[in-house]
């Protein structure tokens, strides 16, 4: 196997690139618990991931997730952009602090690698582990966004999270 590029990396995790076969791995071991419904019907809107990495235990060297970024606009200007991330673990990594770690360290990155003053995520409202880790990561509660997704045919609120390069000061 060759090595991976390290894009970020802390005791506990390291975001690298995607390697061959990491996609599949993380599909196969995923329970699709926040999984979205999918549909026919052409998007309104293109969703399109900037970037990704896979994310690495750092003790044990095992994939054990992925996250991806992409840019989201409040207004005309560059400015008015910022960065939106998911993360997606493994249910065996979960419970460990691992995602709060490999966002903290993908919010990091993305300050110290782009010149957004914004980057934000969100989770479905039913989902508490996943809004512990984003407080433990550093990201402010912000709103719900009422009935924002489809999930089991039943439309579903999300949390929002968000955080400031002027926070990390």
């Amino acid at each position: 196997m060759s090595p991976r590029t390290i894009l970020a990396e802390n005791d506990l995790i390291a975001l690298a690139q995607f390697g061959p076969g990491d996609e599949d791995v993380l599909s196969e071991g995923s329970d699709g618990a926040f999984d979205v419904d999918r549909d026919e019907q052409e998007p309104l809107v293109r969703f399109e991931v900037s970037g990704r990495a896979a994310v690495l235990d750092q003790i044990t060297g095992e994939l054990v997730g992925g996250v991806s970024w992409h840019p989201v606009s409040y207004g005309p200007a560059r400015s008015c952009t910022a960065w939106n991330f998911g993360i997606a673990l493994l249910p065996s990594a979960r419970g460990r602090g691992l995602g709060s770690a490999a966002q903290r360290l993908l919010v990091e990155h993305l300050f110290a690698s782009t010149d957004l003053d914004r980057v934000e995520a969100s989770t479905d409202a039913e989902n508490r582990a996943e809004q512990r880790a984003l407080e433990k990561a550093g990201l402010r509660r912000e709103g719900v966004l009422r009935g924002a997704q489809l999930r089991g045919g039943v439309r579903r609120d999300l949390v929002t999270y968000g955080i400031l390069r002027a926070d990390l000061a």
